[in-house]
């Protein structure tokens, strides 16, 4: 028998009412994780690439290498199906996906500049940019539709924010003030999230929010928001590194166990790196707010994993490879949840 998520949340939100640490024989009484390949589309076993984005009702998106070129994919059941890009376009990169099924990703032109492309219903869609800002690296794209991503201009210097609000894809807004801004995520209110090194940002309708640092952080990377938690990554002075959750801007909280966070879903759901000191490979974690939540394992024949990817349904989607599995090189992947 499987359990869900909410009944989880509830049992470990009554729990933290009464304790604000999870033993290690609690911890052992928790369910397993369980891994799974995605399928490669007819004619391509064993294809590799990468899962970006969920619909969090088993649908994934994301790319695979396909005749030596990155094609667009998404995945429903054990159905992969590749979407080929319009005349003209090269090179995609997805980079999310929302409840709706709307994929976000960028592409190339024939001059190497890149902008922002949707995929709904089947279709591509390309989203204007400013004149000046001939590379755009997509970011985001939340449940109503507003999307974030990151220009830059000839010189790849000087990284401005772009949102465009899904009522207006038109007009994307353009957002400055702070250094080296770089667009990581879009909450469902709007708010976005971005890198400002060596610090990170909350902006909302023209108001920036410094996120505080951990203690003893020399530089901090902001990797996600949902429901106004964000979670993402510290280094201290000597590069020693590690995960942190927000739970608002003012309370940082170290994820124990941890040397990053890469994302979390509406009930506090987050996955990232446990102990980057056990070797090569760090293992995949997960935690529930801020309490460890197991460990996300390899698939047979692979010796690492990496995740970003936290549905609403509670399945964790990445990739499992031999190499460093942020490449190209690896598997296509989720896991689910068991409490047996």
């Amino acid at each position: 028998m499987t359990f869900g998520f909410a009944r989880r949340v509830a049992v470990l939100a009554a729990a933290a009412l009464l304790t604000t640490t999870l033993t290690q024989s609690a911890e052992a009484s928790l369910g397993t994780w369980r891994v799974e390949l995605l399928p490669s589309p007819a004619g391509y076993p064993g294809a590799t690439g990468w899962v970006r984005g969920t619909d969090s009702h088993g649908g994934f998106a994301g790319n695979l290498v396909l005749d030596g070129a990155s094609q667009v994919v998404t995945w429903s059941g054990t159905q992969a199906t590749v979407h080929p890009l319009p005349a003209g376009l090269q090179s995609p990169a997805v980079a999310d996906e929302n409840s709706a099924g709307t994929v976000l990703g960028d592409v190339a032109d024939a001059s190497f500049q890149r902008q922002v492309f949707l995929l709904e219903a089947g279709k591509y869609r390309l989203l204007p940019r400013p004149a000046d800002r001939p590379y755009v690296s997509a970011a985001a794209i939340n449940e109503r539709g507003d999307v974030v991503a990151t220009a830059s201009g000839w010189s790849a210097e000087d990284p401005e924010v772009l949102l465009w609000r899904a009522e207006d894809r038109e007009h994307p807004v353009v957002i400055t003030g702070g250094p080296y801004l770089s667009a990581t995520d879009v909450d469902d209110d709007g708010s976005v999230l971005a890198d400002s090194f060596p610090g990170a940002v909350l902006w909302k309708d023209g108001t920036f929010t410094r996120l505080t640092a951990p203690p003893g952080a020399g530089s901090v990377h902001a990797a996600a928001v949902r429901t106004g938690q964000v979670v993402g990554n510290f280094a201290t002075a000597d590069q020693t590194p590690g995960g942190v959750q927000w739970r608002t801007p003012a309370d940082p909280v170290v994820l124990p166990g941890s040397g990053a966070a890469f994302g979390v879903n509406r009930t506090g759901l987050v996955v990232g790196y446990g102990d980057v000191s056990t070797g090569r490979f760090s293992p995949l974690r997960v935690w529930l707010g801020t309490q460890p939540y197991g460990t996300l394992p390899p698939a047979p024949g692979f010796a690492a994993a990496w995740a970003e990817v936290v549905g609403d349904d509670d399945v964790v989607a990445g990739t499992v490879a031999n190499s460093e599995p942020t490449t190209n090189t690896g598997r296509p992947a989720v896991w689910r949840y068991s409490s047996h």
